[in-house]
């Protein structure tokens, strides 16, 4: 089963423990991550994504990003990273 998850406009330092609670409960299910809303992300929720990933591709699941807003694919650039190359690290 695949399961949608709406990403979190803000998902800075403080949003890092909820993000990564909130999809651990989800670690049975393939991922689709909406990123249409991110306008800041962290390092730190950039690592809990990898590592979220790194799991999932652990357990014969994965995790995907569609429709990442132009804030997250710049924040992401800043780490050297694209929504798709986030991921792939993790693996």
């Amino acid at each position: 089963m695949v399961k949608r998850v709406a990403l979190a406009s803000k998902l800075d330092t403080a949003a890092a423990p909820e993000l990564r609670k909130s999809l651990i409960e989800m670690q049975d299910e393939d991922l689709v991550l909406d990123g249409s809303e991110v306008k800041m992300i962290g390092a730190l929720c950039v690592e809990t994504l990898m590592s979220v990933a790194a799991v999932w591709n652990s357990g014969g699941h994965s995790v995907t990003i569609e429709d990442a807003s132009p804030e997250m694919i710049e924040d992401l650039g800043r780490l050297g990273l694209t929504p798709d190359t986030l991921l792939e690290n993790a693996a």
